[in-house]
């Protein structure tokens, strides 16, 4: 999910502490921007972030996966290369990046894409997220989120934490339609829930479900057609 494109022009200070984390999943679906790509997706990655100063974050990492692949699309290897930028303006969060997506063994596959992003977390603990994501290579069409965000403290375990998100996406001509046009309108809902359990220090074990709900005009589905997703994985991370 990152290129280094910002990078040419960000310096990290010699005395920043960079923090680093791996990390590996299974997902029964491989299921991104609420299409469904395939079954059986085995995934690993690597994170970094540091602090550039005046309160500029940098991160950004690389990403890898395999998937078994459906009726509509064949199992297939993706390669994500990605980097941002970050900054708060009082308690409103504004990010920006870019994503270069590779797919060995295929031609004319590889894109890029740029995204632009706010947040912010209200009193009670809930977050809220609004991020704008266009490819500017294969289609040249944008995608919209917003997602709404809350943890929950489980009593009495400080290991055990139940992180709960929903949200709903937008198509700027960046899915297909149905009719098999490009969809301009309703992406899909989505909700989730994730229970992130501190197993060691800085070694985490992250089971969760989530839940697909398509909007009828979207073809998201492995035949072409709307279909709600229902999906769960496992996620197993390390930092340092």
């Amino acid at each position: 999910m990152m290129g280094g494109g910002l990078l040419a022009f960000t310096a990290v200070p010699a005395s920043a502490e960079v923090e680093f984390e791996v990390h590996a999943g299974y997902h029964s679906i491989y299921e991104f921007r609420g299409v469904d790509f395939g079954d059986d997706m085995i995934e690993a990655g690597v994170d970094f972030s540091t602090e550039l100063g005046s309160g500029i974050n940098l991160s950004g990492g690389v990403w890898y996966q395999d998937s078994d692949g459906n009726k509509a699309n064949t199992a297939f290897d993706e390669l994500d290369l990605y980097v941002g930028l970050d900054k708060s303006f009082g308690n409103i969060d504004v990010s920006l990046g870019y994503t270069y997506y590779v797919f060995p063994g295929t031609t004319n596959g590889d894109t890029h894409e740029v995204y632009f992003g706010l947040a912010t977390e209200l009193d009670n603990g809930i977050g809220l997220g609004l991020t704008y994501y266009h490819d500017t290579d294969a289609f040249d069409a944008g995608y919209l989120e917003f997602e709404v965000t809350k943890s929950i403290e489980v009593p009495n375990n400080s290991c055990l934490s139940i992180d709960l998100s929903a949200g709903a996406a937008y198509s700027f001509e960046y899915n297909g339609h149905v009719d098999g046009s490009s969809l301009k309108g309703m992406n899909h809902y989505f909700a989730s829930i994730s229970v992130p359990w501190q197993i060691c220090d800085n070694t985490t074990l992250t089971p969760y479900v989530k839940y697909v709900a398509a909007d009828s005009d979207f073809a998201n589905s492995e035949d072409g057609k709307s279909e709600d997703l229902f999906l769960g994985g496992v996620v197993l991370s390390y930092s340092f």
